[in-house]
Parts: C-alpha cells; structure tokens; sequence
C-alpha cells in the first residue's frame, strides 16, 4: 500500500432588554385644537413603540452573547461543542465525533478560553483547557460568551473569552418535569429527564442523562490507497470508524432554599462518568486488535452558594469544587499471550475555590464591585511506560485574587466602568490588572450604540506545562495580553419584525505564548515565543418577527480572524514568522433559520470554516499541509402535540444533510449524513 492524500470539501450584553416606551402624545394637544376647531369627532393616533438597547453600566464597553433559549431547546441532547459551533463563530476543533473538543475563542489556543459553571471553573489545572465534548448542554439553562476584556468581571487568564454556564429555578407551586428519548445512527441512543417541584421556600431540581453511541460510521479513507496494476489509478479503501464507541451519564442535583425574602441559598452537585476509545489514525494500517486505546473520566461537582438582596447591594459567597479522576490505557492484544500494555496513565486533579462578592450600589447611577476568591489546585500525575518505572508529577498551586470594578451612567446615553485585579499564583503577585470600558448610544429613538474596552490579561501555565515528565519547563513566564474592543450595534422594529445588528473589531498582543515544541531527545517542551498578535472582525444580525401563520427567527454570524506569530525566528529555515498560526481558520460563519406554523416547526444550521494550515510555516505543497474549507448543514424538523397534562414534541434531525467529506484535525474522519429521532414530553 502506499499513502497518499486527497482534498476535502469540506457575537450585546447579559441580556439584550428592549425597551417599549408607549408615548401617547398630542392627547392633550388633540384636545385643545378639537375644541379650538369645534370638532367633536375624537381623534385616535396608534401608540408608538421604540426598541431601545439599555445601558447596564456595569457591563459597558464588554462584548458578550447569550444563546437564546431557542436554540438551547433545539440543543437539548448535545454537548456544548455542538451548541457553540451552531450558535457562534468559535471554531471547535473535534478530533472526532464522542471524542475530544476544544474551541479556539477569537484565535487564541484552547488553554486561553475558560469554561465557568456556576462560578466554579471547569478547566483542568493539568491540562489547562476543557473538553467541551464532555459537558451536555442538558445540565444548563444559560450560556452566556464573554469575549476579551468582558471576561475580567469574572476572572484573570481567559486571553481569549469565558463561557459562562448558569442555573437557575422557578418559584412555583407545583410538579413540572420533561423526559427525552432518541435514537439515531450509528446505535446511538439518548435518555434525558427532569423533574422539578416545590413551592416558594424550597424548589428542588433533578435531572439525569445517559448518552451511547456504537459511532461505527463508514467512510471513504484517501490517505491510504492500492494501486491498480492495469491503470495506474489508487484504489481507496471503504473503512468503518472502529473501535470509537462511546458512553456517557451524568446526574445534577439542585435544592434551592428561600428562607427570608431577601435571601437565596442553593446546593448543587454535578456527577458524570464518560467512557470512549479514542478513534484511530487514518493512515494506521494495522489490524483491529493492535492500538486499542480506552478513556474513562469521572467528575465529582459540589457547590454552594448564598445571594443576600441587602437595600443598596447584594452579596454573593459560594465555595465548591471541581474533581476528576482520569484513566487512559493503551494495548495491543497477542494471540496466545497477555495483552501488551502500551501505556497505562492514571491523573487525579482536584480544585478548590471560595468567593466573596458585593455589588453596592452608591447611588442611582453610581455602583462599587468588589470580589475575592481562593483556588488550590492539585494534580497527581502517573505514567507507566512498558517495562520501566512509573513516571509523573504531585503537585498543588494555590491562587488568590483581588478585585474591584467602579461604573457610572453619566446620562441615559453614556455609561463607562473601570476596574482592576491582582492575583498571587503560588507566593508570586502578578502585576495589577486593569480593564476599562465605555457605552454610548447617540440616538434616543433607535437602538443605536458605540462601546470600546481595552484591558490588560494574564494566563498562568497549566501545572502539566511546568511539572509534565519529560519535557515540563518550570521556567515557563506567564502569558501576558493586551487587549482592545470597539464596536457598534442597531435594534429596531417595524411593525412586528425586531431587526438587530451589530460588528466588533478587536485585537490582542499576546507576550510569551506557551507552544509545545520537539526537542532532539524525542519528546516535547513547553517554550515561550515572543509574541502573538490576533485581530479581527466579528459580525451578528438577526431578524425575527410574525408573517401570516408563521413565527420565524434567523440569526448569522461572520468572524474574520488574523493570529500571526511574530516570534523571533528559531533558526535560518524558520518559516513560520508572519503566518496564521496552525489550525486556527481565517474566516468563520453560522446561520439559523427556525420558521414555526400550526405547532410544526423547522430549523436550519449552517456552519462554515475556512481552510485550516496543520503547519507553522502555513506551508500548502501536500494534502497533508492543509483541512479544507467545509460547510455543514443539519436540519431539524417535528411537530408539538398539545395533552390536557402536557406537551409531546416529535422531532427528526438530519445531521451533515449534503454528506459532506471533512475533518477538523488531519488524521480523523468525521461522519457522513446521518440522522435521529427524539421524542419529548413536557408537563
């Protein structure tokens, strides 16, 4: 056989609040020139109803997007990758369906996005990143983005954005809950429920999933191929994804307490076990019973948190924890002997935090925040390669921080904030952090406004970046980015169509970017370059309204993105100074359509990303060199069946509609069309 290659075809606030203002004007006027006239017939003039976008001063200047709660319905049975590729121009690179995904957030590496439930912070202090693959959207009720300087209200590190997953309860007397079954392709099969219940002092919610998939789906493999002796022509392979099953189960538990009418109490614990083999390499030609690989993780999630709503502030305190306990096992199995044990990785990570937060507010237009928090991180690592000693690292980290943000609405039309931080990693401070933003809406009938933010970021190396065996570097600086937004935006209505639109520019120096690169003993090492610049811009515009029968709503998405290394160069044949940094797409785009009629309902995902270079030097002499650009289409089609006890919504999905060829990593195939049923019902 030999290999070869071949192409494949493969955005705003915590809350947009529109404001109706009814201005019955020209009554009393009307009044006055009617008995001036002496005209008795009364004259009626329609209300006039102005969307207006309102100034929260405290998040001036910050760019942010919630997920609407229709597309989190339409999201309901997949994890957050699938949510956010749908919703956003983030790219998440997916080595695989069930297998790992990370998201690049405005051309930064999967380490600088940061992942927050609740306030507890999902990424693993090992790794430094999340695996978004692994976090059903079923166990949240909002999604909200916080890009750049807009992720500091939060905490330090994200260099790209923060994706912020919120619960929340509603205060009524009575048993309400949703159960959800679906089947699909490749023997998948999905079983969901909630139930929920309580009254105004005590609210309890429980949910639960269980998620398999035999992921088994053929495809056509052009890296490797024979060669036909007559012709001359290669010969490809029709291949199943084997050994890539996976399952996964969770259960989140939630009993909100109500005890004095300015008091919320709420406990929360988050269980999940996953299990899945890694699928193979392309171009790995050796039979089924060698490279048979096997990942679980188990995740413990306890929480605890009191919000007190004071006269003039409220004070939030909440403590909890983030522990995972990893097994990843590698082996060949040999007829007649005991299977060969390639490596065998046991990791336990384990995160503590406590915060304390206050919002004041000093007056109507003037507010004071200020929040502290500790983390301690611990990691046990351990290796054991084939007959030699274990390897790894026992490490902890303990970090605080400090911060306080001032913000001010001068007038109905400008509001501006100011804030800063300062974190201790270890027993070392980071220099002060500040951030800085400001909001203007020039016009007082439309929904026009003008914002910007600048601010200054740190990022911390993952304990696995210093202490990894081999190739951790404990002499690895922190990473240190400078970044500014500015942007504009427009809301309107006319007659029942809302319009809405908006574009952000933003850019960002990044010092001392961590890059793993090969050493001559045969294993990577963590350096850091000089710099990384990113900039781009990023566009969102939505309509939604009422014609005829039917209820529609679209909303798109278009990102245009630089990330360039401007590092010095390694070597004389260093090329990749003044390139795109490898896997990270220029251009990226989504659009979805959702039109409803007589309780039928349809929707339509789009997806588009660029080419993707899989070398620093952007180099593009092979197949191997470059992804090519893919554009995915999924549809979703069901109809709602209204009970005197409940709601019955049947759904069909068609997944990948124009079976297109793509990856999102060189050396794993991801599946053709494919489809599933879900069946839910609400009462």
């Amino acid at each position: 056989m030999v290999t070869k290659t071949s192409k494949q075809w493969s955005p705003c606030y915590k809350n947009i609040i529109s404001l109706k203002v009814i201005l019955f004007f020209s009554i009393w006027f009307c009044a006055l020139f009617s008995k001036a006239q002496h005209v008795s017939d009364t004259l009626k003039i329609k209300p006039i109803t102005i969307f207006a976008k309102l100034i929260i001063k405290e998040e001036a200047g910050k760019t942010s997007l919630k997920i609407d709660s229709v597309s989190m319905i339409k999201a309901l049975t997949v994890n957050l990758s699938d949510l956010i590729s749908q919703n956003t121009p983030i790219f998440i690179k997916e080595y695989g369906r069930g297998a790992m995904a990370t998201a690049s957030f405005r051309g930064t590496a999967p380490s600088h996005t940061q992942v927050l439930w609740n306030g507890v912070n999902l990424n693993s202090p090992m790794l430094g990143m999340v695996d978004f693959s692994m976090i059903p959207v079923y166990f949240t009720d909002n999604v909200t983005l916080l890009y750049g300087s807009a992720s500091l209200s939060e905490r330090s590190g994200a260099l790209g954005g923060i994706v912020k997953l919120e619960n929340s309860t509603q205060w009524h007397d009575k048993l309400s809950g949703r159960f959800l079954t679906g089947v699909g392709s490749y023997g998948s099969k999905d079983e969901f429920i909630k139930i929920s219940g309580g009254n105004k002092k005590i609210q309890s919610q429980t949910r639960a999933f269980y998620n398999y998939s035999d992921n088994d789906y053929p495809f056509v493999n052009k890296l490797i191929a024979d060669i036909d002796p007559e012709t001359g022509s290669y010969l490809y392979p029709t291949q199943r994804n084997l050994n890539s099953k996976y399952q996964n189960y969770g259960l989140l538990q939630e009993i909100y307490l109500h005890p004095t009418p300015k008091t919320i109490l709420t406990f929360r614990y988050w269980y999940q076990h996953n299990e899945r083999t890694l699928p193979r390499l392309l171009t790995n030609e050796t039979d089924a019973n060698a490279n048979i690989n096997r990942q679980s993780e188990q995740a413990h999630r306890p929480l605890t948190e009191l919000k007190y709503y004071g006269n003039k502030g409220i004070l939030n305190v909440s403590a909890g924890a983030n522990i995972q306990l990893s097994k990843y096992l590698l082996k060949t199995k040999i007829s007649g002997a005991p299977d060969q044990i390639v490596t065998d990785s046991r990791s336990r990570f384990e995160s503590y935090f406590i915060k304390a937060s206050y919002n004041y507010q000093l007056s109507d237009k003037l507010s004071f925040i200020t929040s502290a928090n500790s983390d301690i991180n611990q990691v046990n690592s351990t290796n054991t390669p084939p007959n030699q000693q274990p390897q790894g690292y026992d490490q902890q980290r303990i970090d605080h921080s400090l911060s306080v943000q001032l913000s001010n609405s001068f007038n109905d039309r400008l509001s501006a904030n100011i804030s800063a931080r300062q974190d201790i990693t270890g027993d070392k401070p980071t220099p002060v952090i500040p951030s800085a933003g400001i909001e203007y809406h020039p016009l007082a009938v439309k929904g026009y406004f003008l914002k910007g933010s600048l601010s200054r970021n740190y990022h911390q190396p993952s304990l696995n970046d210093l202490y990894y065996i081999p190739g951790g570097n404990p002499r690895l600086k922190a990473e240190e980015g400078y970044m500014a937004d500015v942007g504009s935006g427009l809301s309107d209505t006319i007659g029942t169509i809302k319009l809405h639109g908006s574009i952000t520019g933003y850019c960002s120096g990044i010092n001392n970017w961590i890059i793993w690169l090969p050493t001559p003993q045969g294993y990577w090492e963590p350096y850091n370059m000089k710099r990384v610049n990113t900039s781009g811009l990023e566009f969102n515009v939505g309509i939604s309204g009422k014609a005829e029968s039917f209820d529609f709503k679209i909303n798109g998405n278009y990102a245009v993105n630089k990330s360039i290394n401007r590092d010095a160069p390694h070597s004389w044949a260093d090329e990749s100074v003044g390139k795109q940094l490898p896997f990270i797409p220029r251009k990226s785009a989504n659009l979805v359509a959702n039109i409803s009629t007589m309780r039928y309902h349809f929707t339509w995902l789009w997806t588009y990303y660029s080419e993707r270079f899989t070398t620093s030097s952007n180099d593009k002499s092979s197949n191997f060199d470059v992804l090519y650009p893919y554009y995915m289409n999924n549809l979703n089609f069901g109809k709602e069946i209204h009970l005197n006890h409940g709601i019955f919504n049947l759904e069909i999905k068609i997944l990948n509609l124009f079976n297109e060829t793509y990856r999102t990593v060189l050396q794993n195939q991801m599946p053709g069309r494919n489809y599933s049923l879900l069946i839910r019902y609400d009462f």
